[in-house]
């Protein structure tokens, strides 16, 4: 039986958490698209999943994800740079990268677009309020309302460069911490 679920995640970490719990209760992911996880119940069989950013594009990125194939992981979609992967539980754990640089990096990168938003609309928030205040003449509601939204943008954009630092620095290795693992 197919089941849809739709949800939405800013942390992909949580994301993959999520499907790893759905995995375990019997549930193979068959398809995901714009918040849409398609998901069979194949209940006596436990899955889990990863989410890949690879770092590939065109043939090398065709070739790592056949390579992917071949070592028992399927790729079970792809959408927007990031590939869903599954493993059967019983084959052992899928592990993608050993190296403890490389995970810090993989993770570093999952969460760079909290960076790109932030900056995107705080300077966005920002250049329409210089505008509207230096060229509205006429204060009212309007001018109320325009100079309201554009410091929203501001505030939400400071919010996802903070969020942006904040699992930058939970995800990132000390140098302390990276001669541990060499």
């Amino acid at each position: 039986m197919k089941t849809i679920v739709k949800k939405t995640f800013l942390d992909i970490q949580k994301e993959e958490e999520w499907l790893n719990e759905q995995g375990k209760n019997g549930l193979m992911l068959v398809n995901y698209n714009n918040g849409e996880y398609e998901f069979e119940n194949v209940t006596p069989v436990k899955y889990q999943y990863k989410i890949d950013l690879p770092n590939y594009t065109g043939g090398k990125k065709k070739a790592y994800l056949d390579f992917l194939e071949e070592s028992g992981i399927s790729v079970v979609s792809k959408y927007a740079g990031r590939v869903y992967l599954r493993k059967n539980m019983d084959e052992g754990p899928l592990e993608l990268y050993s190296d403890k640089n490389e995970i810090s990096k993989q993770l570093r990168k999952k969460y760079m677009h909290f960076f790109l938003i932030g900056v995107q609309q705080f300077v966005f928030g920002l250049v329409m309020l210089i505008l509207t205040i230096c060229n509205v003449q006429q204060r009212g509601v309007p001018f109320i309302f325009t100079v309201a939204v554009e410091i929203a943008l501001i505030i939400s954009g400071t919010i996802f460069f903070v969020m942006g630092i904040m699992k930058h620095r939970k995800y990132s290795i000390r140098d302390n911490e990276s001669d541990i693992w060499e």
